[in-house]
């Protein structure tokens, strides 16, 4: 059975004496206390080999270009976990591709993906050079996918923000094992909850100062001091001195909420009480709207045979808001029956407006209150 957890990463920014709560997911097997402590490691080995400055403008651009006036609505530094979470994706990535190298072209479902990147990078400049580093190389890709093949407009009614950062890093609609963003409330069935600490540079957001790390288990309890000394279980008990014994040989920095709370404030949570979720009944119409294409053309060449090229052209935007396919039959008696083009867009309204909703002023919203 796979092991499962959940990680918070919170970002610190000791100038200001505030705690936010940036970035969360769920990891979907191999989510043992072992390989979180790895995580931490290939974060911290990360920010030494580029003097604690990742490229975060990278996604904070991308962020502010595809969201617009929604942007303002992220958390505090969401930019900068979400860069973390892309570099976990980048690393589980790189890993998986070691050993999918040799499969056939045709088993590897990530190769479409990345002949159609490769031939978009090709095509059009991109303003991000290619980076030496295999890590940040990889999110640099992540991030080209948003721009050129999988931008926020084409799936924001679909995709709540996290499960589109998601959809930048997987080669198919099917997540597979790994770290996977989209939810956001832990899992029943995790085993374990991380939650990793990153204090930022006063003078600049992007610089990630020092990292710490908090093993909980699935209730979010400390695992290294909730565990009973006296408890009778010998393999959990070798299994705690283990990762105390990496924790010591790694030099690995640990901390908890409870403590680091008492030392920063929370500012109200603009973020995590929202979440974008598709509207079911709009993505059922726009999958009808989409079957009647072939009804519509047919009936527009009728009107436009009837009443002119002008009329058509102003009919069709009215038309294609009926999604029903008897309705837009009766339309039919409609061409032949109205005496003019005023009496057919009249006919043509009151069809649209009887098919329409209560309220029909729909906007993609990044955020919608539960």
């Amino acid at each position: 059975m796979s092991t499962r957890g959940w990680y918070d990463y919170y970002i610190i920014a000791p100038h200001t004496g505030t705690l936010s709560l940036a970035m969360r997911f769920y990891k979907w097997g191999d989510a043992t206390p072992e390989n979180a402590l790895d995580e931490y490691l290939l974060f911290r080995e990360t920010l030494d080999a580029h003097d604690g400055r990742l490229p975060v403008e990278w996604l904070d651009r991308l962020l502010r270009d595809q969201l617009g006036e929604l942007h303002p609505e992220l958390p505090p530094q969401f930019a900068t976990g979400a860069f973390l979470f892309l570099l976990q994706r980048a690393a589980e990535w790189i890993e998986c591709d070691s050993w999918r190298r040799f499969d056939p072209p045709e088993e590897r479902e990530d190769l479409p993906l990345c002949y159609a990147l490769d031939e978009a990078l090709g095509t059009e400049p991109f303003e991000i050079a290619p980076h030496p580093d295999p890590l940040l190389e990889q999110v640099r890709r992540f991030i080209a996918t948003a721009r050129y093949l999988r931008p926020w407009r084409n799936y924001g009614l679909r995709l709540n923000l996290l499960g589109w950062l998601q959809y930048l890093t997987q080669p198919t609609r099917s997540a597979d094992m790994g770290s996977l963003a989209g939810d956001w409330d832990p899992h029943w069935d995790i085993a374990y909850q991380y939650r990793l600490f990153f204090w930022i540079h006063p003078d600049d957001p992007f610089r990630i100062e020092r990292i710490a790390i908090e093993l909980c288990d699935r209730a979010g309890s400390n695992l290294l001091t909730a565990a009973d000394p006296q408890d009778d279980d010998a393999w959990q008990r070798e299994e705690l001195d283990s990762l105390r014994e990496t924790i010591r040989e790694a030099d690995i920095a640990i901390a908890a909420l409870e403590t680091i709370q008492r030392d920063y404030a929370m500012p109200a949570d603009r973020f995590w009480q929202f979440c974008e979720r598709p509207d079911p009944q709009e993505t059922r119409r726009r999958a009808r709207r989409k079957e009647l294409q072939g009804s519509y053309n047919m009936l527009l060449l009728q009107v436009e045979k009837r009443f002119g090229a002008a009329i058509a052209a102003d009919s069709r935007p009215l038309m294609e808001r009926i999604d029903e396919f008897d309705r837009l039959l009766t339309l039919a008696d409609a061409v032949i029956d109205s005496p003019d083009s005023e009496a057919w867009l009249a006919a043509l309204g009151e069809a649209v407006q009887r098919s329409l909703p209560e309220t029909d002023e729909r906007t993609p919203d990044l955020f919608k209150r539960d």
